[in-house]
C-alpha cells in the first residue's frame, strides 16, 4: 500500500485549520454583535389613576398621574396631561397605576351620578327585592340577569302562572331602601337598580304591581332570548289523583223490630233457624 506523502498530510492540516478559524471568527463577530446595547426605547407620556376610582364621579387632578409608556405600544384614547380629564365622569371603576382612556369615560357634559351609567335610549329603574328573589346577594353591578313574574291573582287565582317577562337587563347598582308601613317598624328593603328601555319599564312596572319578580342571574358572555310559555301551577305538580279508589265506609244495617201485636217463635228446620211472627 503506497503511504501518503508528508507534504500532503501538512497542506491538510493548514486547510482544516483554516477553515476553522473563519467558523470561529464568524461566531465571535455575530456573539459581538448581539451584545452590543439597543438603542434606547422611546416613552411618551400617558395619564393614570393615581388611586382606586369607583364610577360614576368626576376626577379631579388628586386622582390622576403620569406615567411613561413604550411609544411602540399605543393606547387608543389615551390622555397626556391631566388637565384634559379634570371634570370628566368615569363610566367604569379605574384601579391605580390603570391608564385612562376614553372608552372608560362617559360623554363630555355627563353630570356625575347614575345617568353616568346609561347609554342613549336606556333607563334607570328601581326594584324590590327579598334576599331569594334578588340571588341571594351575589349580585353585583354589570350583571345580566332575567325577570321572572308569578302572578296569583285575577284569572290566574285557581292556577298562579310563572313566567319570564324580561330577558338580559344590565344590573346598575344594589342598594337598600327603608320602608316603614303604618303600625309596623321601619324595614330595610335591599333594591336592585336595572337598565331598561322604555318599553321594559312598563312592562316591569306592571310586573311589580300585579305579581312577584324574581331575578335569575345569566352569563356575562349570554346574549341568546329563550321564549317560554310559563310554567302554570297544574301543570307544574300535575292533576291530584288518589293512589288508590276511595272506600265508602260501609253502612250497618238494622233489624227492624216486629210489631208489638205479633208474636215471634223460632223455627228450626234440620240445621237452619228462622223467626216467623204471628
Amino acid at each position: 500500500m503506497r503511504r501518503v506523502p508528508p507534504w500532503l498530510w501538512l497542506m491538510m492540516a493548514l486547510v482544516f485549520g483554516a477553515m476553522a478559524t473563519f467558523m470561529a471568527m464568524g461566531w465571535l463577530k455575530k456573539q459581538a454583535q448581539t451584545a452590543q446595547p439597543q438603542p434606547p426605547q422611546q416613552m411618551v407620556p400617558v395619564v393614570v389613576a393615581a388611586k382606586d376610582v369607583p364610577p360614576t364621579v368626576a376626577l379631579s387632578r388628586e386622582q390622576l398621574t403620569v406615567h411613561m409608556w413604550p411609544k411602540d405600544s399605543p393606547l387608543a384614547g389615551k390622555f397626556s396631561r391631566p388637565e384634559e380629564l379634570e371634570g370628566r365622569v368615569t363610566a367604569i371603576s379605574l384601579a391605580a397605576g390603570e391608564p385612562v382612556l376614553e372608552n372608560k369615560l362617559a360623554p363630555k357634559g355627563v353630570i356625575p351620578g347614575l345617568t353616568a351609567l346609561l347609554p342613549p335610549n336606556k333607563r334607570a329603574m328601581t326594584v324590590k327585592v327579598d334576599e331569594a328573589s334578588g340571588v341571594a346577594g351575589f349580585l353585583t353591578p354589570d350583571n345580566r340577569v332575567d325577570v321572572v313574574v308569578t302572578v296569583d291573582k285575577g284569572d290566574y287565582n285557581l292556577d298562579p302562572i310563572s313566567k319570564v317577562v324580561l330577558q338580559n337587563l344590565r344590573v346598575l347598582g344594589i342598594g337598600q331602601k327603608i320602608e316603614k308601613t303604618l303600625g309596623d317598624k321601619p324595614q330595610v328593603v335591599p333594591t336592585v337598580t336595572l337598565e331598561v328601555t322604555p318599553i321594559e319599564g312598563e312592562q316591569l312596572a306592571l310586573a311589580t304591581r300585579e305579581g312577584t319578580i324574581s331575578l335569575v342571574l345569566r352569563n356575562q358572555q349570554d346574549l341568546s332570548r329563550v321564549e317560554t310559555g310559563g310554567v302554570r301551577t297544574s301543570s307544574l305538580l300535575g292533576k291530584a289523583t288518589p293512589d288508590s279508589p276511595a272506600v265508602q265506609p260501609a253502612v250497618k244495617e238494622e233489624k227492624s223490630s216486629p210489631p208489638a201485636h205479633l208474636r215471634t217463635v223460632e223455627v228450626i228446620r234440620r240445621v237452619t233457624k228462622e223467626s216467623a211472627n204471628f
